[in-house]
This record gives C-alpha cells, structure tokens and sequence, in this order.
C-alpha cells in the first residue's frame, strides 16, 4: 500500500481532520509518528497529476494543518509506504526537530513585483542616454540602418550583426541590475519583519522578482502594512501578496518518494 504524505508536525489533533479529503477525494487520516505525527491517505501506484484539483487539495490539507500547527510540508506528489514513512520520521528525528523549531510560530507570505506598462521601458532609455549619446543611440536602436532596411550599405553586414548583440546585451544586463535593484530594495522594505527570505529573480519575465517570506503569526499585519506603504511609494510597480500559507520554502522534507 502507498501513502499521498501532506505533511509532518507536532502538535496535531485527529478531530481537526475529521471529513476532509485530499488528493483525489480520499479521506486525510493522522498518522502517529512517535513524538511527531504526519496526515497522509491512501495513494494509487500511478503518479500524482498534477492538475488545479489535485494541488487545491494538497494546499487545503496542508493550510488546515496550519490552522492547528505549524507543519512541515511535503513537496507535491509525495508518496511513501506506511512502513519507510516511520523509518523517515525515526532516522530524521533530530533534524525534522529542528526544522520544527526553525518554523513553529511562523508562516510563510508570498510576494511578487511586477512593473507597470512602459515603465521599464523609460527607465532603459533614460539609462542609455546617460551611458554617453552614441551608446544610447545604439541602445535605443537609433544605430540600425540594416534592420530598417535604409542606409543599409553604410555598416557591414557584421557591424550590423554585432551592433544588434550589443544592443541586446546592454537590455539584458540592464534588466538584470533592474531586478536586482529591486529584490534588494524589497529586502530592506521588510527587514526585521522577514525573518527568512527566499527569492527568484525573472529579469525578462512580467514578474520581474518572487519572494517568500518567513513571518511570525502575530506580526503578519504589520508585514501587509508595511507592504502596502512599499507599494505607495513606488507608482510604477504593482506587489502582489498572498499568505499566510504553510512553510513550503521553508521546508526541506519530502523531496522524493520514500517507497
């Protein structure tokens, strides 16, 4: 028999469960784990799909978990047969203890910046053109008499080749001190209310940068207040908040099968 595990934690009561369903309509059962308990159900052989329904209901287990206790998450698709689930949580009694401890009380708050419609697009300008009049120029795009198609015998075919990488280099490295920038400045927008952070940077996607933060319950206020003025501040970015969910990057508990 296979196991779906949700997650793994202390302080977990069977009566907070009762009724739920999980990953493909099965009833959530609490599993005793010595000092430490687990909510899993039964699982087919066949992997997990990963579709909206299954990963609604991984999350639903997992925030009811969070609404009793701080759990360690597993990670989506996690199967484990009854018996290697045990040897898990015995091997690892020490270290699940400590990842325990590194989250109980806490919750994890999502956030994403995005910039607002031609807002990126000034500020490379603006940079170019500061970067001296013949770099902005190529920058810009103001040097490209093969790509328009006029003046074309004034520039080699090379010249024209490379002028357009070098364009496509300044934009890019641009773009990337750009997030950076702004990563960083969300970082100390929220410092010593984050308490851990983990962030993606996208330079060339529409949500330029990602972030979870690792918040105390009680203060998870004061973190949306404090995003908001953020926010205020900064009329050409949009932050896009969520949480508080379970500590999910912030949990380094079931990354494969334990069958």
């Amino acid at each position: 028999m296979s196991l779906y595990v949700y997650c793994i934690g202390e302080g977990l009561s069977g009566a907070a469960f009762e009724g739920l369903s999980g990953v493909g309509g099965s009833p959530v059962r609490l599993l005793s784990l010595g000092r430490l308990s687990a909510l899993a159900s039964d699982a087919g052989e066949e992997p997990v799909a990963v579709t909206e329904e299954n990963l609604l209901a991984h999350n639903r287990v997992n925030a009811a978990a969070l609404a009793v206790s701080t759990p360690l998450p597993f990670r989506f698709g996690t199967r484990a047969a009854p018996e290697r689930l045990a040897e898990y949580a015995a091997s690892n009694e020490a270290a699940l203890a400590d990842a325990l401890a590194r989250v109980r009380g806490r919750v994890e708050m999502s956030v994403k910046l995005m910039e607002k419609a031609g807002r990126f697009a000034e500020g490379k300008g603006q940079k170019a053109t500061g970067a001296g009049e013949g770099e902005g120029r190529a920058a810009r795009g103001a040097d490209a008499p093969a790509e328009s198609g006029e003046g074309a015998g004034a520039v080699g075919r090379g010249t024209a080749f490379l002028l357009k990488k070098r364009r496509e280099v300044l934009g890019e490295e641009e773009a990337r001190l750009r997030a950076d920038g702004l990563a960083a400045w969300l970082a100390a927008g929220v410092a010593g209310l984050a308490l851990e952070s983990a962030v993606r940077v996208s330079p060339s996607e529409a949500i330029v940068v990602r972030a979870a933060h690792l918040v105390e319950r009680g203060r998870v206020a004061e973190y949306r207040a404090r995003l908001r003025e953020l926010g205020a501040g900064r009329a050409g970015l949009r932050l896009l908040t969520s949480g508080p969910w379970p500590p999910y990057s912030f949990s380094d508990v079931g990354r494969n099968d334990a069958r």
